[in-house]
């Protein structure tokens, strides 16, 4: 090696040193990037059903429904936004950044009117349910561009490892705090705006509407001025991406789909834990077992104990791998949804107040919860590895997937929810969904996880999933073809 190739060889390692190493404002910045969709999805989770039925009076099962069309709509803006972004030509303020700040545009435009009673002129051009079918749909199609633009951002800003599970874990620690904020400001406000029963009333979405908007506004600022997108377009990033890959080439490969299985189902059990933790506290137990603040302390101890889950994550997935780390987690999912089944038997046997069952139950879901999402964020990191170009597209699928079976799964518990004609039957039905969907579906996911012999870091060459047959089956048809015009002709 001549001086000169040293002199090329040592500058292009230098380059990809800086590139890889974030500085912390950059990772401040880019980690609160996502808080404005986490406080609108921490909203749409846990009250979205509150309002629709209990203020909207719309039935259980169109409440269930227009939640459903949300996740659809956000399915499908997903996938959408990932090929496109994948193909914005970069300009001067970055293909990421600009989907994003598209995304938070329609956020802040269509959001509050998501949870808000339509005025008496509105009401008679159309009916309610249309009225919010539609803002719901420009708010998923926002939420998926800041969601995608914001995830794909993360594998261009560094190629290293550790560097990437750092970021999941800051932008998840930023998500519960997201999740802690809204409940905090919704506890405060039902103290001012609630009549003696304490229900949620449009005083207080109109004034939580108010505090997540103007919050999210600010955070959405500090990401856009404070984060540098890469310029994956220059000559040095071209030199630093190796096992160059297209989006058909993904489609090949099965490691694609398990991952994206993984993803799905972290997803649903983190968002069915959140829809029906506060009415399983609500109506499995009474006032003389539970202090009823426990309906608003329950799901904050989940993200409390997912906040401080968040920060190891980093040093535990480089000590003990990505696979044992994911069993860790979802083992204390299933430990949680036990205890969530065996409540009261557990005061029975063991002399322990139902309060305090509940208590290690949501500490035990923060954790596993938590500890499932980073790294299955790590495994798709893993996937994409150095093929940014498509990493839009990789992040679009898998949202696509856990959207859809979020709302699917939503629509059917509460197609067949019971509560609206039989009060009696509501205790042991939110019992069994809080116990029986979380602890399946992560019994589900270690079976997916136990099939899978070694799931790849980014730097190892991927095996395409075309299987055999079909290219016996390809050359066949040609062959077949080639006959028959041969004699015709």
């Amino acid at each position: 090696m001549n001086n000169v190739d040293q002199v090329e060889s040592q500058t292009d390692i230098k380059v990809k040193m800086d590139l890889d190493n974030v500085l912390p404002c950059g990772k401040f910045a880019f980690s609160i990037g996502h808080f404005l969709n986490d406080l609108c999805a921490s909203v749409w989770f846990s009250y979205a059903l509150v309002f629709y039925h209990r203020i909207a009076q719309f039935s259980n099962s169109s409440a269930g429904y227009l939640l459903l069309i949300g996740q659809v709509a956000d399915a499908i803006s997903t996938t959408f936004v990932g090929f496109a972004s994948d193909r914005t030509k970069y300009r001067v303020y970055g293909r990421r950044k600009s989907w994003h700040l598209l995304g938070v545009i329609c956020v802040l435009l269509s959001f509050p009117f998501c949870f808000q009673l339509p005025s008496t002129y509105l009401s008679s051009l159309s009916s309610p349910f249309f009225y919010y079918s539609f803002f719901i749909i420009v708010f998923q199609f926002g939420w998926a561009c800041s969601q995608i633009g914001h995830l794909s951002m993360l594998n261009e800003l560094t190629a290293k490892e550790g560097e990437r599970v750092a970021l999941n874990a800051y932008r998840h620690a930023w998500s519960i705090v997201a999740n802690i904020f809204v409940y905090a400001v919704t506890w405060l406000l039902l103290d001012n705006h609630s009549n003696e029963k304490n229900h949620m009333n449009e005083g207080v979405f109109r004034a939580l509407n108010h505090v997540i908007l103007i919050t999210g506004s600010i955070t959405s600022l500090i990401f856009h001025l404070g984060s540098k997108e890469a310029m994956t377009g220059t000559k040095h990033f071209q030199t630093l991406r190796d096992n160059h890959r297209t989006w058909r080439e993904f489609l090949w490969d099965n490691q694609f789909y398990m991952i994206a299985l993984i993803w799905m189902l972290t997803r649903v059990i983190s968002n069915i834990s959140q829809v029906y933790l506060p009415l399983y506290i609500m109506d499995t137990t009474d006032a003389s077992q539970v202090d009823r603040k426990l309906i608003a302390i329950g799901p904050l101890i989940v993200y409390i104990s997912g906040f401080l889950t968040s920060f190891p994550m980093r040093t535990v997935n480089q000590y003990f791998g990505r696979k044992p780390t994911m069993i860790l987690g979802l083992i204390a999912v299933l430990f949680a949804s036990s205890l969530f089944w065996n409540i009261f038997s557990i005061e029975k046997l063991f002399s322990i107040s139902i309060q305090m069952t509940i208590f290690f139950g949501t500490i035990l879901l923060g954790i596993g919860i938590t500890t499932a999402q980073i790294t299955s964020s790590a495994f798709t990191s893993d996937l994409i590895g150095q093929n940014t170009e498509c990493g839009a597209f990789v992040y679009g699928a898998m949202s696509f997937s856990d959207k859809l079976a979020n709302g699917l799964a939503i629509a059917i518990i509460q197609q067949y929810n019971p509560c609206s004609v039989c009060s009696t039957c509501c205790p042991l039905f939110y019992r069994k969904v809080l116990s029986f969907v979380p602890g399946l579906i992560a019994l589900g996911t270690l079976i997916i996880l136990s099939c899978i012999p070694r799931l790849h870091g980014h730097s190892r060459q991927l095996k395409p999933l075309q299987p055999t047959f079909l290219k016996r089956w390809h050359r066949s048809f040609q062959r077949n073809i080639q006959m028959i015009v041969s004699k015709l002709v």
